[in-house]
């Protein structure tokens, strides 16, 4: 991963689009952008897929909310075995260190727009947020991607090793190929 932030010798241009998606998703926007926008255009085939892969950590997540984790216990089961909840924790902690918690929270809210299912007919009622519950593990699969690609330059900084990038890459890039 290398990092390509805007280069600093040419004239300022607040119109230039690159700026600002360099703002939002920090120096690693174009993997977090190719991401997100593959993650648009998922399939009813991807999305079961991303959701399964997301089930492997959902038992753990659940009993986490009775042990008083709250959602945040459940969200960071969701993608791996049991252990693997520490690649969150090492990312959240990571990007902290270095400036990139925004850029993560952005990624994030952004990649949960594109996974989340179109509004339409249905939207605002109940089957509109049961529709939307049956894309939490798809939702939380991309969530974990974008944050590894937006974090992507630090692999070998800290806790931050590729191991944990891949832990959290690996359901995703697995999935979509």
């Amino acid at each position: 991963m290398k990092s390509e932030p805007t280069n600093v010798d040419t004239e300022f241009n607040p119109d230039d689009p690159t700026l600002h998606l360099e703002y939002l998703y920090g120096p690693q926007w174009r993997d977090v952008a190719k991401i997100i926008e593959r993650a648009a255009q998922l399939t009813s085939d991807e999305r079961e897929q991303l959701n399964a892969a997301a089930g492997n950590g959902l038992q753990e997540g659940l009993s986490g909310l009775s042990g008083g984790a709250g959602l945040a216990g459940l969200f960071a089961g969701l993608g791996g075995a049991s252990g693997d909840s520490q690649p969150a924790q090492i990312a959240a902690e990571t990007a902290k260190e270095f400036g990139r918690a925004r850029h993560i929270q952005i990624a994030g809210t952004i990649a949960g727009q594109a996974v989340s299912p179109t509004a339409g007919p249905g939207a605002e009622d109940l089957s509109g947020l049961l529709k939307s519950l049956t894309s939490i593990g798809a939702l939380v699969t991309v969530n974990r991607a974008v944050t590894a690609a937006a974090l992507g330059d630090l692999v070998g900084r800290g806790k931050f090793t590729r191991a944990v990038y891949d832990a959290l890459m690996r359901p995703w890039s697995e999935t979509i190929r």
